[in-house]
């Protein structure tokens, strides 16, 4: 009876060491905590930047020298539930840039605007407005032509109720619609 009792202690010590050492390996051995490392939380995962965002309006007087050619908004990652409102999204822009005699523009930061739709008129809860800001930087060796961007940005969204969430994205003159659907 004694020798059962040893096995199953032993078995036992065996389990916990197993847990520890396997909570050890997905937190970086205690760099993170297993709620941020994604293994008790349905939130997603950090955004990948390509260009910074800001949400502060500064002084952005080269704006007219940006043409936007093409938005495109994919779903990384939406575990939506009734403990989760939050969705990783990525937005590619493509674009491109007046160029001025011994003057190149550059895209510097993207702004990023939300708002709750209360127009009745557009069939979206809400919307949001990413601006790629342009910054220039003397280079005597530029001629006057145009110069094409491209660049993915991920950002995190919250639904806002339950149910089918309709979103606009707006950059310059395009426009993309996505649904979320919120469960309880």
């Amino acid at each position: 009876m004694k020798k059962i009792f040893k096995i199953l202690g032993l078995a036992f010590l065996i389990i916990i060491l197993c847990l520890v050492s396997y909570s050890l390996y997905l937190t970086d051995f205690g760099q993170k905590d297993l709620i941020s490392s994604g293994i008790l939380s349905n939130e997603p995962k950090k955004p990948k930047l390509e260009i910074p965002v800001t949400y502060n309006i500064g002084w952005w007087s080269k704006q007219k020298e940006i043409d936007i050619d093409s938005l495109k908004i994919d779903i990384v990652e939406s575990k939506l539930s009734i403990f989760n409102s939050k969705s990783l999204i990525a937005y590619n822009v493509i674009g491109h840039l007046k160029l001025e005699k011994h003057w190149k523009p550059i895209i510097m930061q993207v702004h990023i605007s939300e708002r709750i739709n209360t127009d009745s008129t557009i069939n979206c809860d809400r919307i949001i407005e990413i601006t790629p800001i342009v910054n220039d930087i003397e280079n005597n060796k530029v001629k006057a032509i145009s110069d094409r961007f491209e660049f993915r940005n991920e950002h995190i969204i919250n639904s806002n109720h339950w149910g089918i969430n309709r979103i606009r994205f707006v950059c310059g003159q395009k426009e993309h619609t996505i649904e979320l659907h919120q469960l309880k």
